[in-house]
């Protein structure tokens, strides 16, 4: 019977609340209690106004000076939070391929060719093609955005960038949203300046646009969409609509999701434009303007979905998560239990004070037979629903919930319009206390997060360059034991002879395999740790053995994987026999309530010892080790020289608790087998010849019925 789920206290739902934990969140807890008695001093924010030049909303030259300043602003507060929170580097293990792959794009490629052994250059989040392909997993919008600063070596000033034009576009999205519902110009402009200020005070946003993740840009650019298709309509110019789709297509190539509410949305007032075209223009203009604008964003989703799966319509993540990463289905309660906590983290996003946030609410009720609330709420309400299936694991401490995040300059927008239409009279005073209560909710309510966001992990980014500056590497070879600071380090464009070439750590053959046939390049480890992070010479053991081992873990994940699901295994208690405390474990699909004779195959590279040149073809003796668990299902490895080719050896085995056991008869209770302690198995060695004008062969592990586990493979000189 499986263990009752932890009972979560209903206070918990309320989030954290206690003192300042930081600096930031105090100099926050002084500017709310200093805008508190703005706003309730007589004549209070007709000064501050005033002060800050602000008085004026009607004046165009103040309107450009109050958007530079802002934007401004907006960046500076994402590089301090970068500087402060982040420590100054990509924290999230997203955020590592992101990086990645804009660094991969930088140098033309959607995928990239690795050196042999891949093993060494692969890691979480990527996708392997044989023979030597890797790409990334995640929508290419954002990382198209790093491309150009890797070339001028700033990337992470792409996020402080995206935080200005988050200012420019949530002002748009506003102003348009006030003037859909009825409201004047000018109090329009006082709405949009409201929800630039909401912007500004957002820790969501500022965690957005300064880690590398895609959520801030695309929030950029669905407000964009929906603001721009707003002056389109408004205005009756057609050209408007391209860019609205424009913005529509980079936020498919950025955030697919996120583009199907803002590409409705924009669709239905290029038609609606259309429609009410005078007599004699052409009435599919504006229709016409969106798709074209969007089909460049499009096609380069498309292009780079091939480039990772190898085809335009399968999406990699997709392929990633159902082979590779698999979640178990929710249940019907976990949805909803999800759904309403990424929804309470949701409106702490948008103001760092839920009910603040609620005057959303009060703006659809007041305006919700106008078009600019019905239009907004319907974006918001659609994201939310788009959201609702996903795992809750996307709401995260500081990030809060990355599936919503396009939606907060909406949302914005709807609480700065609830502000002027629930105080119409003093709707300045208003504005000034609903600020200081965003400032008052981030230094009591949101700051705790945020600072467990930087502590936690290690407490530092998993790769900082400068280290390997003032340690004077320069070019070779730099081992990774963790797959974000590998991702970080790595660039297709270096190898070890031209710079660094950053490597994954395999404690196994495949270190020694890449040193030798690089012909012994200079060599170093990072080490990082919650204390310290380091650069130190190191040289993979096993130097002038003809022995070689081949962790089968270290190919994950594998080239392919047919009719079930593959996972790096470490099981608890450990098994000491288990080479490195890990194997590869090859689950076909429907076990457990599926036919009895489900079957599933995956295949990994077996690289073939050499060095700098190309291997002699040579005899070598095979020893495959397997783990044996107790699960009953039956296991065959075949060795190929080439994918499809004639099997060069085979074997087969069937998973019982004891090696003793092996040759059980087939009906021997899957009860009485997993009572038994797993153990090893090492298949019967088999001789083969390798080498000539292949660096590798291919390993195909098939299981039938249940699981099987593929420990190592030993490859030994004859």
């Amino acid at each position: 019977m499986p263990p009752a789920p932890p009972v979560v206290p209903a206070l918990a739902w309320l989030g954290t609340w206690s003192k300042p934990p930081d600096r930031p969140a105090q100099v926050a807890l002084g500017a709310a209690v200093a805008l508190l008695l703005v706003a309730a001093a007589p004549g209070g924010t007709r000064w501050l106004a005033q002060t800050l030049d602000f008085a004026s909303v009607a004046d165009l030259t103040r309107r450009r000076r109050f958007l530079t300043v802002m934007a401004f602003v907006a960046a500076f507060l994402s590089l301090g939070y970068l500087a402060f929170y982040l420590r100054g580097g990509p924290r999230a293990p997203d955020a590592a391929t992101y990086w990645l792959q804009g660094r991969a794009f930088s140098h033309g490629h959607l995928s990239w060719a690795v050196p042999d052994p891949s093993a060494s250059f692969r890691a979480k989040d990527l996708l392997f093609g044989a023979p030597d392909r890797v790409a990334g997993i995640f929508a290419p919008g954002y990382a198209l955005l790093l491309a150009p600063a890797f070339l001028v070596g700033a990337p992470m000033l792409v996020g402080p960038l995206v935080a200005a034009a988050l200012v420019v576009s949530t002002w748009l999205v506003a102003r348009e949203i006030a003037l859909a519902s009825g409201q004047s110009a000018d109090r329009s402009e006082t709405v949009a300046r409201f929800a630039v200020g909401l912007s500004v005070l957002s820790a969501a946003i500022r965690y957005h646009t300064a880690d590398a993740l895609p959520y801030g840009a695309a929030a950029a650019a669905a407000s964009m969409a929906l603001g721009t298709a707003l002056l389109a309509a408004r205005t009756r110019d057609g050209r408007l609509f391209g860019v609205a789709g424009l913005a529509v297509g980079f936020l498919a190539a950025t955030q697919p999701v996120a583009a199907v509410p803002a590409g409705a949305l924009v669709l239905y007032l290029a038609a609606a434009a259309a429609a009410a075209a005078a007599p004699g223009e052409a009435r599919g203009r504006p229709v016409l303007w969106a798709c074209l604008a969007a089909l460049p964003g499009v096609l380069f989703l498309l292009a780079a979905d091939r480039a990772a799966t190898g085809k335009a319509f399968l999406s990699p993540v997709t392929v990633y998560h159902a082979l590779f990463d698999p979640h178990a289905p929710l249940t019907a309660r976990e949805l909803l239990l999800g759904s309403v906590r990424r929804l309470r983290v949701h409106l702490l996003d948008v103001t760092n004070f839920e009910p603040v946030t609620l005057l959303a609410i009060v703006a659809i009720a007041l305006a919700w037979r106008t078009r600019g609330a019905r239009l907004a709420g319907a974006m918001v309400l659609a994201q939310i629903v788009l959201a609702s299936p996903v795992d809750p694991a996307t709401v995260t401490l500081g990030a809060g919930s990355k599936l919503l995040v396009a939606v907060v300059p909406v949302e914005q927008a709807l609480v700065a319009l609830g502000l002027v239409l629930a105080f119409p009279r003093a709707p300045g005073r208003a504005a000034v206390a609903t600020f200081a209560l965003c400032c008052l909710g981030f230094a009591v309510h949101a700051a705790p997060d945020h600072e467990r966001l930087a502590s936690g992990d290690l407490g530092r980014p998993r790769f900082e360059p400068d280290l390997a500056r003032e340690a004077n590497v320069s070019h070779g070879l730099l081992f990774f034991d963790d797959d974000q600071g590998f991702e970080l380090a790595f660039d297709p464009g270096v190898p070890a002879s031209h710079g660094i070439e950053a490597v994954r750590l395999r404690n196994d053959d495949h270190d020694r395999l890449l040193y030798d046939s690089l012909g012994h390049p200079a060599i170093h480890r990072y080490v990082t740790t919650a204390a310290s992070a380091s650069v130190t010479f190191w040289t993979p053991p096993g130097n002038g053995s003809d022995s070689w081992r081949f962790e089968a873990e270290s190919d994950w994940p594998p080239v392919a994987v047919v009719g079930g699901r593959a996972e790096a295994f470490e099981p608890s208690p450990p098994v000491g026999c288990l080479s490195e405390g890990h194997a590869l474990v090859l689950t076909p699909d429907g076990t457990g309530n599926g036919p009895q004779g489900s079957e599933a195959s995956l295949t990994i590279a077996l690289p073939v010892p050499r060095g700098p040149t190309p291997p002699e073809r040579k005899t070598w003796q095979i020893i495959p080790r397997v783990l044996q668990r107790g699960t009953g299902g039956k296991g065959a490895l075949v060795l190929v020289d080439a994918l499809g080719g004639p099997p060069l050896a085979r074997w087969a085995w069937e998973d019982t608790a004891s090696a003793a056991n092996a040759a059980s008869a087939p009906s021997t209770a899957n009860a009485a087998n997993a009572a038994k302690p797993p153990s090893c198995l090492d298949l019967p060695m088999q001789t083969v010849d390798l080498g000539g004008d292949r660096t590798r062969a291919w390993l195909v592990l098939r299981a039938k019925g249940a699981a099987v586990a593929l420990d190592k493979t030993t490859v030994r000189g004859h």
